[in-house]
């Protein structure tokens, strides 16, 4: 077969053109699967902040009923340290009992 050179030069340059765009198809798949490894990464790299979120917000929440645990062991300290009305007026009426027998006792002696 022959062709003329017009014909043939329309041939190499389609021929050239082929080549290049394989290449440059080659290339793109390459990058295409540089960056689908990405997005596997990335997808993964969210899965693990979410995974820490729930972590650190059951984290929060036991801080927090620890710390209610805490406040109400110290009111509940408080108010045993506290004594109560009962508790003063016995141990007021009681020294005032002691006081008058005292008192009572000096008088007579005297």
């Amino acid at each position: 077969m022959c062709f003329d050179d017009v014909t043939a030069g329309r041939m190499v340059v389609s021929l050239e053109q082929a080549r290049i765009m394989e290449q440059q198809l080659s290339t793109q798949a390459g990058g295409n699967a540089e960056l689908q490894s990405q997005v596997d990464i990335l997808r993964n790299t969210i899965k693990l902040y979410e995974e820490q979120i729930i972590v650190y917000k059951n984290m929060t929440e036991m801080n927090n009923k620890m710390g209610e645990m805490k406040d109400r062991a110290c009111a509940e300290q408080i108010k045993a340290a506290t004594p109560t009305f009962i508790d003063n007026m016995t141990k007021y009426l009681t020294g005032i009992g002691i006081g008058g027998i005292l008192a009572s006792i000096a008088i007579l002696i005297l």
